[in-house]
This record gives structure tokens, C-alpha cells and sequence, in this order.
């Protein structure tokens, strides 16, 4: 019996799985490598969303300012308590706005980390498995592009919400108030003609 063509395919076998592993470890690396290389956009990100939520914080604060302003001027409470109340109010709600603004930009970039992470991991799964993932660096970009895309569309698309609920409500009240006046105002003016005074 010959026992040297069992050598030779074991020699091969083996050879073929050192390639192979060889070719999964360089997969790993490659991946991990594009992954690795992300922190400038993440920056970008968060300083993309921090300057979309500061503007749509300051295009609310101009408006519950001006609507405070007039507000007051049509009650005649400029300059006085309500006037010092209202100003503190809006200041409180700006300050919140702006720690809002924070927060949300952080957790646009922690959820494009999260999201880069499920695919680092989903890429070196399908390495591992010995799968023909094609060129492991372009896969890897081609994710990375896609989750950037998503992150950006939508954080950038939303804005912070009513950050000036407080100053809005007083703003309405303040409204409210003023038309009963007018609406008592008008009814004294226009009294019934039938009734004898």
C-alpha cells in the first residue's frame, strides 16, 4: 500500500486551511483597520448636529423673545416684575436648549458608533465564517458610508422640539387674557338696545 498520496492530500488540506485562515486574519485586520479610522467623523458628526440644534435653538429663542416682548408691551408690563419673570424664564429655557442641543448631538454620534460597531462585528462574522465577503475593505467602506449617511439624515432632520414651552404658554395666556378684555370691552360698549338704564 502507498501512504505517500494520503501525506500529500493531508499536506494539502492543511495547506488549504492555512491559506484560508490566512486569508480570514487578513480580512479581520482589514476590517478592523477601516473601522478603526473613523474618529474624525465622528467629530464631524457631532459638530454638524451641535451647530443644527444651536441654530434651531436660536431661531426658537429670537421668536419666544420677540412674542415675550410684545406680550408685555400690550398688557403695559414692560419694565416691571413680569417683565424680570419673563426674561428669567426665557433665560432658564435658553440654558436647557443648550444642554439639550448637547445631549442630542452626543447620542447622534453614540448611535452612528452603535451602528458601526453591530457592522464591524457583522463583517468579521461573516470573515470568520469563511464566507466570500469580496474585497473586505470596500464591504467595510461601503458600511461605514451607508451608516454616516443614515446618522447625518437623521439627526440633521430633526430639530430640538419646543424648547420654549414655558415662555409659549405664558405668551398664549397673556393672549387669552387680552381678548377677554376686549371681548368685556366690546360687550359693555355694545349693550343690549331693549333694556332701560
Amino acid at each position: 500500500m502507498c501512504f505517500g498520496g494520503t501525506d500529500d492530500a493531508t499536506k494539502a488540506a492543511q495547506e488549504a486551511e492555512a491559506a484560508r485562515q490566512q486569508q480570514i486574519s487578513g480580512n479581520v485586520t482589514a476590517i478592523n483597520k477601516a473601522f478603526g479610522n473613523r474618529t474624525p467623523q465622528y467629530e464631524e458628526l457631532g459638530a454638524a448636529l451641535r451647530e443644527r440644534y444651536l441654530d434651531d435653538l436660536g431661531r426658537q429663542q429670537g421668536e419666544a423673545a420677540r412674542q415675550t416682548k410684545f406680550s408685555l408691551a400690550r398688557s403695559g408690563l414692560t419694565g416691571g416684575s413680569a417683565a424680570i419673570d419673563a426674561g428669567r424664564t426665557l433665560n432658564r429655557e435658553a440654558a436647557e436648549g443648550t444642554l439639550l442641543a448637547e445631549r442630542r448631538a452626543r447620542a447622534g454620534v453614540a448611535e452612528l458608533q452603535g451602528a458601526d460597531e453591530a457592522s464591524r462585528l457583522q463583517m468579521i462574522s461573516l470573515a470568520q465564517s469563511g464566507s466570500d465577503i469580496g474585497n473586505a475593505a470596500t464591504q467595510t467602506a461601503n458600511m461605514l458610508r451607508a451608516n454616516l449617511g443614515s446618522a447625518k439624515s437623521g439627526g440633521l432632520a430633526e430639530g430640538l422640539g419646543d424648547v420654549f414651552g414655558a415662555t409659549a404658554a405664558t405668551y398664549k395666556a397673556r393672549q387669552d387674557a387680552e381678548a377677554r378684555r376686549r371681548g368685556l370691552s366690546e360687550a359693555t360698549t355694545y349693550a343690549n338696545p331693549f333694556t332701560r338704564g
